[in-house]
């Protein structure tokens, strides 16, 4: 019998397939049904038990991180924050994403930017963003969605942790974006806000300031142990 984990893995696979090309076009219909298949993960689909989430509590880095697929298209990954631990905030230069809490409870802070920027930014450049409203998400939400454009920096932390999600990127970090270079992971962090009112999901326009990755944020690569891809 085909595994839950196998089933979403084909149709990421099929969604995906030749998302780095020029000219590639994202089928609507591929993309809606992944997000429903997203949608019924459990922790159990991807063996991620009582024993790895107690191992969790007790290493020292904020975050594990249990690689379960890679190539040139896309990643799946699951993503483990101790109690309390925030993931600062960060981008997903040209990708669409789905995030889908399988344990704990996280919250995460979405934001838009208001410019189209290139996706290799200066350190210490300012950039203007919209502050989505918070949502807390457990393992009876959906997944959400970031998109090259809409959504795609955030902040999660982990209020009811070990707090573990499945992600999905595509294309990866580090993979050129049509002869552009490779995409990197750009930190931030707030240095200005104010009130916005002219949307109900946007809570603030914010200045953000282009960051170094913070040294005291560091992750343990863990084994995947749940049912093979074929």
């Amino acid at each position: 019998m085909t595994s839950a984990i196998e089933i979403l893995w084909k149709q990421a696979l099929k969604t995906f397939d030749g998302q780095r090309n020029v000219g590639f076009k994202l089928c609507q219909k591929n993309f809606d049904k992944l997000w429903n298949l997203m949608n019924k993960i459990t922790a159990e689909d991807v063996n991620l038990n009582k024993q790895v989430l107690d191992f969790i509590k007790i290493q020292p880095a904020p975050m594990c991180v249990i690689d379960i697929f890679e190539n040139k298209d896309l990643t799946i990954s699951i993503f483990i924050l101790k109690h309390g631990v925030t993931m600062p905030m960060h981008d997903h230069p040209g990708m669409h994403g789905f995030l889908k809490v399988i344990s704990g409870e996280v919250q995460v802070n979405s934001y838009t930017l208001k410019t189209n920027d290139d996706h290799i930014m200066k350190l210490n450049k300012e950039i203007s963003a919209l502050r989505h409203r918070p949502i807390s998400l457990n393992s009876k939400s959906p997944a959400c969605i970031l998109t090259p454009r809409d959504k795609n920096l955030h902040e999660i932390s982990s209020i009811e942790g070990p707090a573990a999600f499945l992600d999905i990127l595509s294309p990866p970090y580090d993979v050129d974006e049509s002869g552009e270079g490779p995409r990197p992971c750009t930190f931030f962090k707030t240095i200005n806000s104010m009130l916005y009112t002219d949307s109900p999901d946007i809570i603030e326009e914010v200045k953000l300031l282009v960051v170094e990755g913070p040294p005291d944020f560091c992750s343990e690569s863990l084994k995947y142990t749940g049912p093979p891809l074929i």
